[in-house]
């Protein structure tokens, strides 16, 4: 509309304060610190072509990668560096800063696809950013003054330099400086290292399998894969889903007997774990017909690993900590999920039916279980979930197992003249006792 023959502008360009405060304002600083890993492998599977989801689907042996991402922080100083192949200058000025993703598709099965991952890390935990990366034919460096950038009207970050450089391999390091106070205190807490060490651990699990080195102030992390339970007679089931370009994979069975954490499902994308665990109606629990989260079924265990090199297809959330539950090829899995696990809880019901008695053939069956990796199910044909249940017949062995007070237990051996009888003797002999003189 003209007024007074001038064309009127209505502006509604955010603030970068407010951008940056909506952008930051509900993000956990471990979550920002994994997005600065998901840029080091980015890097990574860029350079290498790694695809550790396929290894497992085809399955053959993955790759082994010598890459090493270091992490050091201090409640005034972060730091992150990798030799995962580093960014080029052109990358650099027409991708990796911008704030969002212009485009819905991604190279392979990276790990970024929003765009706004390092930058929302950036803003999360200081006001200084220096950023520096080299390939093998050239490097470049960004300073960002936070503060004085939101003063500016432009957008873009300048370049510190750019040039050409000879080198054997690539890398990538950002440091943080200035750090807000809040993220020094939680810098400064043990707390907080052991949670970003459990995440850590858990979210790269197959990057660290295939060779990847992560530490945290100079430690070192390794791979947390809650093994599955399998003997002769009892197999976990592996099932493939392919749909729309998305390849999905669902394990399930149980964890080992000797493992006492309770478990749940884990889900992955394009290698990267987004769930934890997880016994709530993310992964179908206490939804519709589906059983509650109960304690004897701590030992049942899931893996669900999606794969797809169009990232924008797979559903996870911004912060990759959560799934879209809308997603249609979550809905597809999560089907496939519990279709393929019911017969396993069936299995749990059995083995810890409502009375106090554990079900004495599952509990033979799964005593004799032993641990194995998800990746040596993983790489299978299709298989169904199998729990060989021995019959009882009138001459299966059954166990009894009850307590009584010590003192009683006394009297008795002092009845019988045994003062070093064991209790399990004594439980035998009264029940051999009253068999005699009362059912024969």
């Amino acid at each position: 509309m003209n007024h007074n023959g001038q064309n009127l502008v209505a502006q509604a360009e955010p603030s970068k304060a407010f951008f940056i405060d909506m952008l930051t304002r509900d993000i956990r600083l471990s979550v920002c610190i994994l997005d600065l890993i998901d840029n080091s492998i980015d890097s990574l599977i860029a350079a290498s072509d790694l695809d550790v989801s396929q290894h497992l689907i085809a399955g053959t042996k993955a790759q082994s990668v010598k890459a090493q991402i270091a992490i050091s922080y201090t409640p005034s100083r972060f730091t992150i560096s990798d030799n995962c192949g580093g960014i080029s200058i052109s990358e650099a000025e027409k991708h990796i800063f911008l704030l969002g993703n212009p485009a819905e598709e991604t190279s392979g099965t990276r790990l970024g696809v929003y765009g706004i991952g390092m930058k929302r890390a950036f803003f999360k935990i200081g006001k200084s950013i220096s950023f520096m990366s080299h390939t093998k034919d050239e490097e470049f460096k960004i300073d960002i003054d936070v503060d004085s950038w939101k003063k500016k009207k432009e957008w873009p970050f300048p370049f510190t330099y750019g040039r050409p450089k000879k080198s054997t391999s690539g890398g990538t390091t950002i440091a943080i400086t200035d750090l807000h106070e809040v993220i020094g205190r939680q810098f400064a807490s043990t707390a907080f290292r052991t949670l970003l060490s459990e995440k850590v651990s858990r979210a790269y699990a197959l990057f660290l399998k295939a060779g990847a080195k992560i530490t945290i102030n100079g430690e070192e992390h390794h791979p947390e894969f809650p093994e599955l339970a399998e003997t002769l007679g009892l197999r976990a089931v592996r099932q493939l889903v392919k749909e729309d370009g998305v390849e999905v994979l669902v394990l399930a069975g149980l964890s080992p007997p000797t493992d006492k954490t309770p478990r749940g499902w884990y889900v992955f994308c394009n290698g990267r774990m987004v769930l934890d665990a997880d016994k709530t109606h993310r992964t179908g629990w206490n939804v519709d017909s589906h059983p509650t989260f109960h304690a004897k079924y701590n030992h049942f265990l899931g893996y669900v690993y999606f794969r797809s090199k169009h990232g924008h297809k797979l559903p996870w959330n911004t912060t990759k900590d959560d799934v879209d539950q809308e997603s249609p090829i979550y809905q597809r899995a999560l089907a496939e999920m519990w279709i393929l696990s019911r017969p396993v809880l069936n299995f749990l019901n059995d083995l810890y039916p409502d009375v106090k008695e554990e079900g004495e053939a599952e509990h033979v069956l799964f005593q004799s279980a032993k641990g194995v990796s998800p990746q040596s199910v993983a790489r299978r044909a299709n298989t169904a979930w199998k729990a060989n249940v021995k019959k009882q017949t009138d001459d299966t062995l059954l166990a009894i197992l009850y307590k009584r007070p010590k003192k009683q237990l006394e009297s008795i051996k002092e009845a019988l003249g045994r003062p070093r009888m064991s209790a399990s003797s004594i439980g035998q002999y009264t029940f051999d006792w009253f068999y005699d003189k009362n059912c024969k």
